[in-house]
């Protein structure tokens, strides 16, 4: 008796995401490609020419629930089975990612969907027609994700450069967006690691850190005690206004309920008037540098999260510019030239 060979899924279960590592600036080197790095919900969109498609997060949060304008929409080109890595964005009028947009998304869901439609920007491929691809080298896995370039509003892939991070800096510096990606061109996809050839480069003072506790006060807003990780603790880095929108202010106060600790899980500070979280919820905020302690300066709030894994926030120092650029050995342009993008070509397409 003969027995059939199951067939093998076209798509993988859970990948665990590739991480960055923050660099201090920016730098040319031709073995490099530069992009912006959009701001957003970091997700890998699973499309399978057979069933719906799905996203799966950083945390375990539902963001296909949140963002059916995304999931219900968007569909691979020929039927095409892929795996793809980006962010869930929702952009202002001039086509930038607004993260204070998003928070509001993360908050509400689909209910605002209306008002606050979101896009999926592809920036990698994982898996292709039922093939792993995470081993081959970027420059290939971008050159894949070309063919999904183009397959409408919803699902976007933006441009790169290779080798002009100076001039793309300035560039996005003054487009007010927040910082670089830089990625070796040979470098294969790391899951689960932050690794040295996918450089996150800062053009503002803007991090996310966990949000470790909550300070009612009888007018405006409450303040919340942010954490990062620092050699496997939880230590102070600040203190900020919590948010003035009574949406997300509304969905803090919820899961704050659910997150309630008996004692600080933070070194650093005991404030006695504070309810103590558990690590789950994450702030963005702008700040103005960082005092000798490590903690943020005049830190603003920009969004609440629980689409960013906690672990992640962990306060280290940028590396420097890669050896081989700071050295010379790369592509160092004798006339840096105006690169070929207009006013929004930096940007993805805004949807109408």
């Amino acid at each position: 008796m003969l027995f059939r060979t199951p067939t093998p899924p076209l798509l993988p279960g859970h990948i665990a995401l590739e991480a960055s590592v923050p660099c201090s600036d920016p730098f040319d080197d031709r073995d490099w490609l530069f992009s912006i790095d959009w701001d957003g919900a970091r997700a890998l969109l699973y499309l399978d020419p057979d069933s719906p498609p799905r996203v799966q997060g950083e945390t375990p949060v539902e963001l296909g629930r949140r963002f059916p304008d995304v999931v219900e929409t968007v569909a691979a080109p020929d039927g095409r089975a892929a795996v793809l890595d980006g962010v869930i964005a929702v952009l202002d009028a001039q086509g930038r990612p607004d993260l204070a947009a998003l928070g509001r998304r993360l908050a509400a869901g689909a209910a605002l969907a209306a008002e606050l439609p979101a896009v999926y920007l592809a920036f990698d491929v994982l898996h292709l027609d039922g093939r792993a691809v995470t081993g081959w080298a970027l420059e290939r896995r971008i050159e894949a994700l070309s063919a999904f370039a183009g397959s409408g509003d919803v699902l976007q892939v933006p441009d790169h450069v290779r080798g002009r991070g100076g001039a793309l800096a300035a560039a996005a510096a003054a487009r007010s967006l927040p910082a670089l990606l830089a990625r070796r061109a040979r470098a294969p996809y790391r899951p689960g690691l932050a690794s040295p050839d996918r450089l996150r480069i800062p053009l503002v003072e803007q991090t996310t850190c966990v949000i470790a506790g909550i300070i009612e006060r009888r007018l405006g807003a409450p303040r919340l005690i942010l954490g990062e990780q620092v050699g496997g603790r939880l230590v102070f880095a600040g203190q900020v206004d919590g948010p003035h929108d009574k949406g997300v202010a509304r969905w803090l106060e919820q899961h704050a309920e659910t997150l309630t600790v008996g004692a600080a899980l933070l070194d650093g500070v005991q404030p006695l008037d504070a309810t103590w979280l558990r690590p789950a919820l994450t702030a963005t905020v702008r700040h103005q540098g960082r005092g000798s302690s490590g903690a943020l300066l005049r830190p603003s709030l920009i969004a609440i999260r629980d689409d960013v894994e906690p672990r992640w926030c962990v306060r280290r120092p940028p590396v420097a510019v890669p050896a081989d650029a700071a050295s010379g050995s790369g592509f160092a342009p004798t006339l840096i030239v105006p690169l070929p993008l207009g006013d929004t070509a930096l940007l993805p397409r805004p949807r109408t």
